[in-house]
């Protein structure tokens, strides 16, 4: 079984690092220990200064406190290096969810996936389409785009450059993102019910501690809904604003989830997403678990809350797929 997990994390990882096995990296030293149980190379960030260099010319970083996250500290380490950041600890960085989520890069299919999103891009930047309707199992969205639509720019290629660094989340989705300067007049316009069988919950390394509570009480919130059957939420969003959300059965969640997403912010979608990560079997994952890599399940996520001023809520529809309108 540990040969197994080697064989095809290696598989699932050569298109970002090519032929060289990568470096495992973390600040757990549980986490290094389950690594190395299983043949994978693994280093604590503190240790990699005194390995050869070119032993962290790949990496794949996984950190599960800020400590991880210091720019400076992780420049004079990996300055020159290939990083793929997992973090870990904007999401759940408990022994049991980083195993989750190391398991499903496993089968995390990058190649298609930036290829993907080539092709959204070039879709979504000529300006050509003016509406997307997302259909699916779960319900309906339509989406209008204006004639300015920010776009945080994903992964178009699926190599890591020596000296280039990652994260995660940009090789497995397009996000449609506000303007800073017009926050509540984003350039996608959004409407329409869906349910939601998933969220993840995450917040910015630069969160002040004092808030740092928020997501951690949006997590037991929603995640205690999923362990009580209680999910998919049903949603109802009008003009990208989140009007309506209720558990499955009729519980009304719509203002604990604006107090804990910074209520300045009125519930307004600070993302609309195009999940791409087809390698993910959307039936064998385990919303129970607070990951990086459940968004990525191909179809579409929407999300409240910047992750700084409040919890940064996404909400995870897979098997939504787009019509195009003029």
């Amino acid at each position: 079984m540990e040969g197994e997990l080697k064989v095809k994390l290696e598989q699932s990882l050569a298109p970002v690092f090519g032929s060289s096995k990568p470096l495992f990296v973390t600040d757990d030293l549980n986490f290094v220990s389950w690594l190395r149980a299983h043949n994978l190379g693994a280093s604590l960030l503190d240790e990699v200064i005194d390995l050869p260099k070119q032993r962290y010319k790949n990496v794949v970083l996984l950190p599960t406190t800020g400590d991880g996250l210091s720019f400076f500290r992780l420049e004079r380490f990996f300055k020159g290096s290939r990083v793929l950041i997992v973090p870990l600890v904007a999401f759940d960085p408990s022994l049991e969810a980083s195993i989750y989520t190391l398991k499903l890069l496993t089968s995390s299919d990058f190649v298609q996936a930036t290829k993907e999103n080539a092709k959204w891009i070039s879709i979504l930047e000529k300006g050509e389409v003016q509406r997307l309707i997302f259909k699916g199992a779960y319900g309906e969205l339509e989406v209008t785009l204006k004639e300015r639509l920010d776009l945080m720019l994903p992964r178009t290629q699926s190599g890591l450059l020596p000296g280039e660094w990652e994260a995660i989340g940009m090789f497995f989705e397009i996000a449609m993102i506000p303007d800073n300067e017009d926050f509540f007049h984003p350039g996608y316009v959004v409407s329409g019910e869906v349910e939601v069988p998933g969220v993840a919950v995450a917040h910015h390394r630069i969160m002040p501690n004092q808030l740092t509570c928020l997501p951690v009480r949006a997590w037991q919130l929603l995640g205690g809904l999923i362990r009580e059957e209680r999910f998919p939420l049903k949603i109802k969003i009008e003009n990208s604003q989140l009007k309506e959300v209720r558990s499955i059965d009729g519980a009304d969640l719509t203002d604990e989830i604006r107090e804990l997403s910074n209520p300045q912010l009125e519930l307004m979608l600070v993302e609309m997403a195009i999940s791409n990560n087809p390698g993910l079997d959307a039936y064998g994952l385990d919303w129970r678990v607070n990951s990086v890599l459940n968004e990525g399940a191909r179809g579409i996520h929407f999300a409240v809350g910047d992750g700084v001023t409040g919890a940064h809520i996404d909400f995870i529809c897979p098997g939504m797929e787009a019509a195009r309108t003029a």
